[in-house]
């Protein structure tokens, strides 16, 4: 039987580079033993992980050839920012054969115990996130009870209706609209878009 050690990293833009960097993660599962490594760098809205579901893919395909697969990541919330998928994803790799490893919780779930002791630090950190979400939650409630705006402020009814007519003549460069009327070109464009504007040539 071969011995094959795997790892995951994972960091989405938002994070804080010197707490939980990408070139922290691949040196530590690098300095563990790791043969193959997979690592990607998204947004925190982007959920897709293509490494991720290579790196699923290769364990469970070694796995189901015969190998001892050791699937490493360095912190459990690698595998995902929900416990419920996280845990999913575990009962998925080991119901295969796959010894999935965190690195800084020292949880080895090969051991009854390192399972209990995941899903333990799991669910603290999924009501520590619940807490975090509930307090924001309650200060933006707070600050619209005193009148606060929140969000971009709203345009005037009176620039969206010049942006319209001068998006209506061609012969005025969009970039001109924007400088004109004080905003950016995106908005013009979002404008134009929501009014089904169309352009029109002016003749002379």
């Amino acid at each position: 039987m071969t011995m094959i050690k795997m790892g995951y990293a994972r960091v989405s833009t938002a994070e804080n580079r010197q707490e939980l960097g990408l070139d922290l993660q691949l040196r530590a599962l690098e300095k563990a033993g790791c043969q193959y490594i997979y690592s990607e760098q998204l947004s925190g809205t982007d959920d897709s992980r293509p490494e991720f579901k290579r790196a699923l893919r290769f364990a469970k395909r070694h796995a189901r050839q015969g190998n001892q697969v050791e699937f490493d990541v360095y912190k459990l919330d690698r595998l995902s920012r929900s416990m419920l998928k996280s845990v999913g994803t575990i009962k998925e790799l080991t119901e295969v054969g796959v010894q999935v490893v965190s690195l800084r919780e020292h949880l080895d779930t090969s051991t009854p115990t390192g399972i209990l002791q995941y899903q333990m630090l799991a669910s603290f950190s999924e009501y520590e996130v619940n807490t975090i979400r509930q307090r924001t939650s309650d200060a933006l409630r707070e600050l619209k009870r005193q009148g606060v705006q929140l969000g971009r402020p709203r345009i005037e009814e009176a620039v969206v209706n010049k942006i319209c007519d001068l998006y209506r003549d061609s012969n005025t460069l969009v970039r001109e609209i924007a400088v004109t009327c004080g905003v950016s070109e995106a908005t013009v464009y979002n404008i134009a878009k929501r009014h089904q504007l169309s352009r029109r040539k002016n003749r002379s």
